[in-house]
């Protein structure tokens, strides 16, 4: 009997160490929208996904109407990196509102993440957002903590052409676990250009407190009507993307990849559906 318990300790720790050679931190992986991965790994939520509102907060003013998204994939082709994902966004009475659940992880480790999003656009020229954040970690027969968190974003109309958008993620600089870990501090400034009303242009960069600064340039281009196209790069690592997005009614379906110099393939499923 102790020997087993040995050998279970033992395949935990190896579980969790092969965990952080891919995670740099918990929580480190927020929710994405397919469209968003596909253009760069971006986290500007460009195609007013639901999914989107994870990070991007100031993106909840672009709902009109109710919409509901989710989202799947698994990370390097690891199972224990696969993430589900599902939000609603909506207006509400003198601004808008959304909710989610996010998993990352498996049943030996798992990052749970829920969010609660409330934005309104001051001026035809800016909207704010911010999302408050549930965070739960679990790791089998290791135990389990939460956190609270406070994400802001901002969305700013510089030219019809051209936006300022980003956000600041952890503003309350929150901690988990009875060891007092850091939740990683995140802030995003983006730029997005339209060239031609079919057509964006994306450069966003990210700063964490901790790690080194990242860029990421991508674009979008609509095929057909109900056809859109994407692709990106992002440095630090090096990391190229591509997507693409297909419209059908008021059903929207986004499939996304990126690469890794060492790692195998990265994917993303999304469905959304809007009310209108």
């Amino acid at each position: 009997k102790i020997k087993k318990t040995v050998i279970k300790i033992s395949f935990i720790h190896v579980y969790v160490l092969c965990l952080s050679t891919y995670l740099s931190a918990a929580f480190e992986h927020y929710p994405a929208d397919p469209a968003a991965v596909g253009s760069g790994l971006i986290t500007i939520n460009i195609q007013a996904n639901a999914i989107g509102i994870f990070a991007d907060p100031a993106s909840v003013t672009s709902f009109q109407n109710r919409h509901v998204g989710v989202s799947s994939g698994k990370r390097f082709g690891l199972s224990l990196l696969k993430h589900q994902s599902a939000a609603l966004a909506f207006p509400v009475k003198n601004g808008y509102a959304a909710f989610g659940a996010s998993i990352f992880g498996d049943e030996h480790y798992s990052e749970k993440m829920w969010c609660l999003i409330m934005g309104r656009q001051f001026s035809d020229r800016l909207s704010i957002g911010m999302g408050l954040m549930y965070y739960d970690l679990q790791i089998k027969n290791y135990g389990q903590a939460g956190s609270w968190g406070i994400n802001v974003g901002w969305n700013m109309k510089l030219d019809d052409t051209l936006y300022w958008r980003g956000y600041w993620r952890n503003i309350n600089g929150p901690t988990i676990g009875s060891a007092r870990e850091s939740l990683p501090q995140v802030l995003v400034s983006a730029l997005t250009y339209t060239p031609i009303p079919q057509a964006n242009v994306i450069v966003e960069w990210e700063q964490d407190t901790i790690y080194d600064s990242r860029v990421k340039f991508g674009g979008q281009f609509n095929l057909l009507p109900w056809v859109t196209i994407h692709t990106g790069h992002a440095i630090s690592p090096g990391q190229t993307t591509a997507g693409i997005e297909i419209n059908y009614k008021q059903i929207i379906i986004n499939y996304a990849l990126s690469t890794h110099s060492h790692l195998d393939l990265s994917h993303w499923l999304g469905l959304g559906f809007s009310f209108r």
